[in-house]
């Protein structure tokens, strides 16, 4: 199911974004949060959305046709952001279900935000409850809190389905 208003709401509640800055959107799907990202976003602010899914792809271009879409993986996004002359990063917006992605997938995705984030910037996810202690989910914490520092629970969204747990980290 796509992610629900309350959960979007919530992933870029409190986000500290700038007219000259952008945000990236790893895994936009249908679109959940890029609207909201869209409607958080300061005149002036860049979006980039990259999404591996080429009907999503087609979809999101359709939905938003005044908005950045490339069809690649997320461990690309530092170069297609870079390829277009992005401002740095306030944001990075992950959809990725990390609980069931291998470590190499995890390990890319986790250079990509690095490179992308500027000094403040900060990375969000989300991770449902039930796979929270999944051992992928936790590896994934794991990777973001060495390279970042601890990450937290900055909103617990019982309201969507099923209930998650918005995670964060700032550079």
């Amino acid at each position: 199911m796509p992610s629900g208003r309350t959960l979007a709401a919530a992933m870029v509640g409190g986000l500290k974004l700038r007219p000259t800055g952008s945000v990236v959107e790893f895994g936009p799907g249908t679109g959940s949060f890029t609207q909201a990202v869209l409607n958080a976003q300061p005149a002036g602010g860049r979006y980039l959305g990259v999404e591996l899914a080429p009907e999503f792809v087609s979809h999101l271009r359709e939905r938003f046709p005044d908005q950045d879409f490339a069809q690649a993986s997320a461990a690309d996004a530092f170069d297609l952001h870079a390829d277009r002359g992005l401002p740095p990063a306030d944001a990075v917006l992950c959809g990725l279900p990390f609980a069931s992605l291998p470590a190499q997938v995890q390990d890319g995705v986790v250079h990509a935000a690095d490179r992308l984030l500027a000094r403040g910037g900060t990375f969000r996810t989300f991770q449902y409850r039930h796979a929270f202690h999944m051992v992928n989910a936790k590896a994934f914490r794991a990777r973001m809190d060495a390279l970042f520092g601890p990450g937290q629970c900055v909103a617990k969204v019982l309201r969507n389905v099923p209930p998650a747990c918005v995670m964060s980290w700032t550079r």
